[in-house]
């Protein structure tokens, strides 16, 4: 699961991508990844997300919407929000902290 997240991540992801690569279902892949991680696959695509996203925006100068773009979320407004829920602060914040 961890090699298809690390692979896929700036693409459109879901349980149900990683499950077909893995050989599972959905609800089987649910249930091994939350009882071995006490987490599910969404939380483990969304920290591989956050942490590529805080590397574009500490490295490179890309617009908050092309970073999106380029961690596979499209939407960069949900970005941004999912961005200050996970790190407290926004994209364009974290960009600019010494």
């Amino acid at each position: 699961m961890y090699d298809v997240i690390e692979r896929r991540h700036s693409e459109p992801l879901s349980l149900h991508h990683v499950a077909r690569e893995v050989g599972m279902t959905p609800g089987h892949l649910t249930t091994v990844v939350r009882r071995r991680t006490g987490r599910t696959v969404q939380e483990w695509i969304i920290d591989r997300r956050m942490a590529e996203s805080r590397r574009l925006l500490a490295d490179t100068d890309l617009p908050i919407q092309e970073v999106a773009r380029r961690v596979g979320i499209a939407d960069p407004g949900y970005f941004s929000r999912l961005f200050r829920r996970t790190h407290g602060t926004s994209p364009r914040a974290w960009r600019g902290r010494p």
